[in-house]
């Protein structure tokens, strides 16, 4: 009786147990899209080899490789992951590829990159280039002249006395008509104070400029024309206009005031005035 039953127990299969299909993992859980860009390549390859180990088929062997792949110890081949180089290949292939034409199948991808992505990528860098060096040089410049305007007893105003004696850049302006509501041309003697001066000698309570004391008042500009050997000369002109740019003891002339001063090619010089009345 004994030996029956041992016959039927090594007669009846071991019974195997199978998941159903609901428990069954078919595919690898999703990853969110920050996982796989923060993600190392290794990492990423690690979890792809996890992912997919359950239908994976068995590694390939030197045996069944070509023999250019097959190592000399014969061990089973991994292909290697990605590297950041070649998925950056791979993005600038997939974004221009290589064998398309373009520009009406005039420029292969070569030529494009050389004769139109990188022209404008260095007019972009010298654009940036230029646009920063020109705003830091305009904020230091404003940073070194941003001063407050002189208390108006530091201004050289006419009420000191006709012997005050300022030192100051001339300059030369495009005439027309001024502050004062005259119109003057290039050849007349006249000239324009800075805008601290014709503000602070305007009257409580007016608004008009052509108002304002200052206007007719006679100036006496002298400077050492050294550049033609003509020594001192000097010239008498009339306020009508204000200057913006000056500072309070510069002076904005016509330019046939100021060729009697120096060159034209100067532009700015120094000189000294006093008024006259």
């Amino acid at each position: 009786m004994a030996d029956n039953s041992d016959e039927l127990s090594r007669q009846q299969p071991e019974r195997i147990r199978y998941l159903p299909e609901w428990e069954t993992p078919s595919h690898p859980p999703k990853r969110s899209l920050f996982s796989r860009l923060t993600s190392s390549p290794a990492s990423r390859w690690n979890s792809h080899r996890q992912s997919t180990s359950i239908s994976a088929p068995p590694l390939a062997t030197a045996s069944a490789l070509p023999s250019s792949h097959a190592p000399n110890n014969h061990s089973p081949y991994l292909p290697q992951p990605a590297t950041r180089s070649n998925r950056l290949s791979s993005r600038f292939d997939a974004l221009l590829p290589p064998y398309r034409r373009y520009f009406g199948d005039r420029l292969s991808r070569r030529s494009l990159m050389l004769f139109v992505v990188l022209p404008i990528a260095l007019l972009l860098i010298l654009a940036l280039a230029l646009g920063l060096g020109l705003g830091l040089r305009n904020r230091g410049s404003g940073g070194s002249n941003s001063t407050s305007d002189p208390a108006p007893g530091d201004l050289p105003l006419p009420n000191k006395g006709t012997d005050k004696i300022y030192t100051g850049d001339i300059t030369y302006y495009g005439t027309g008509l001024g502050a004062c509501g005259i119109t003057s041309s290039d050849s007349d003697m006249i000239t324009a104070v800075a805008h601290s001066v014709f503000d602070a000698t305007m009257p409580a309570g007016v608004t008009n400029p052509n108002a304002n004391p200052l206007c007719g008042k006679r100036i006496r500009v002298t400077r050492d024309y050294s550049e033609a050997g003509k020594g001192l000369v000097t010239v008498d002109v009339v306020v009508v206009d204000r200057c913006v740019g000056c500072q309070p003891t510069d002076l904005d002339l016509a330019p046939a005031v100021f060729l009697r001063l120096a060159p034209e090619s100067k532009g700015r010089v120094l000189a000294s005035w006093h008024w006259l009345d």
